[in-house]
């Protein structure tokens, strides 16, 4: 709950108070009486002038966007309210978000039984998961006697997800056949490609029985069952190795390999993912962490979420790292690992998934023009040897965004009355509540 404080300055007012006071008791005098009176009547006006505003003042914030990505812009709007009869000379606003580009602080003048309302914005410049708040409020009396302090202590977590963009083909990932047409062959296996229905045969699974048509197509008398043959899936299952070793990564902000990484690895997912494909992801962030492919576009939300608090600090190398994902790979997949290390001891995982019917490939992130380690071409190199698809990405490349997003800000038109109007109305439905902060009530 927020509270409001009302503290002195200074006590240098009540030492003179008092000073006056005995001066007067042992020394009386009409001049040092006026001063006592004047000065007490003072310190009495500001109290209340205090003690009012720290009861009737309140502000509320509504953030327009739940979430944003980079490069989107994050609007907060604020409403100060000050329910006495005493006015509002000045106050100061301070938010303390720990979020690069935005800045909330404002200091603002407010009439009594009056409201005001501002807006602020910020440009989302990194990717990550912040906290807008604590908000604090000062202001005081016109004499500078008192300050008041109103506290808001709550904070509310918003999430910047990493860009995504349009990239070239990178990489093809590979099944058991290739295409999207049926085979001629049928799998033994349960896939998500449910080709045809046959008559039950002894040793079929139960599973595998198609109930509906084994009801319709039965008749008294003649009940028999019916299962369901399977494609061969056209294209396996693909998984991102995202290398987040923290001796491996050069460069600051986001010209950095680091957030080069991040946001190859959510435009890599995006694009498999709209060739319905199901994808998964797996990282190491100061602990493994683990995504099962899984089509859909829930899939890349859950992925951005986790890639948008993903950073360089992991203590385990790619090899590390491929070693720990061998189990949770199987035949007739594909894994990207994207990374700027050139240590060549990663290629003998590489090579070890590949002898197990993994398909492999390799986005290799250019460290020298990061201003680190040079090799990458060598590591390309080493790859095709190898038989693995590399490409390299250096700190030139171009992200290019995706398909134009939905604005964020309302457009405004002019009419030829000069009347302005809202071309396209998204108001208060998208604002949403961040806190409320209200003064003291007793």
């Amino acid at each position: 709950m927020p509270r409001s404080t009302v503290r002195l300055q200074s006590w240098l007012p009540v030492v003179l108070v008092v000073g006056l006071l005995l001066i007067q008791i042992f020394s009386p005098a009409r001049p040092i009486m006026f001063i006592l009176v004047v000065l007490l009547a003072l310190l009495l006006v500001a109290y209340i002038w205090a003690r009012g505003l720290a009861r009737g003042l309140s502000i509320t914030r509504k953030r327009r966007y739940g979430w944003a990505q980079v490069g989107d812009v994050i609007q907060e709007r604020w409403v100060m309210h000050n329910d006495s009869w005493i006015p509002v000379l000045w106050a100061e606003v301070r938010e303390y978000s720990n979020m690069i580009g935005y800045d909330a602080s404002r200091a603002i003048g407010l009439g009594s039984q009056s409201s005001h309302q501002w807006t602020s914005r910020g440009v989302c410049k990194l990717r990550g998961i912040f906290t807008l708040g604590p908000l604090r409020v000062t202001t005081g009396d016109p004499f500078g006697f008192f300050h008041v302090e109103l506290v808001d202590e709550h904070t509310d977590t918003f999430v910047v997800y990493p860009a995504v963009s349009d990239l070239p083909q990178m990489v093809q990932p590979r099944g058991f056949a290739h295409g999207v047409g049926r085979h001629a062959l049928r799998s033994l296996d349960v896939t998500t490609n449910a080709a045809s229905i046959r008559n039950y045969a002894p040793g079929d699974a139960l599973k595998r029985i198609h109930w509906r048509t084994t009801a319709r197509r039965s008749s008294p008398g003649q009940e028999s069952l019916f299962v369901k043959e399977f494609d061969l899936e056209p294209t396996g299952d693909a998984w991102i190795v995202l290398d987040m070793d923290r001796d491996v990564h050069v460069g600051t902000g986001p010209e950095s390999t680091q957030e080069y990484a991040v946001s190859l690895a959510a435009s890599l997912a995006n694009q498999m993912l709209r060739a319905n494909r199901a994808v998964g992801l797996a990282t190491h962030n100061g602990g493994p962490v683990l995504i099962p492919p899984q089509k859909g576009h829930q899939q890349l939300w859950e992925m951005l979420q986790v890639l948008a608090g993903v950073y360089a600090v992991a203590d385990i190398s790619i090899s590390d790292l491929l070693r720990m994902c061998i189990p949770a790979m199987s035949r007739n997949i594909t894994v990207v690992v994207i990374t700027p290390s050139v240590d060549g001891a990663w290629l003998h995982e590489l090579a070890a998934l590949m002898a197990h019917g993994v398909h492999t490939s390799a986005v290799l992130l250019d460290a020298a023009s990061f201003g680190g380690q040079d090799g990458a071409r060598n590591m390309h190199g080493a790859l095709a040897d190898l038989g693995v698809e590399a490409h390299i990405v250096d700190s030139g490349f171009r992200f290019a965004p995706t398909a134009q997003k939905e604005r964020q800000e309302p457009e405004y038109k002019v009419l030829g009355t000069g009347r302005v109007v809202v071309v396209n109305p998204k108001e208060d439905a998208e604002w949403v509540p961040v806190g409320v902060s209200e003064g003291d009530q007793t």
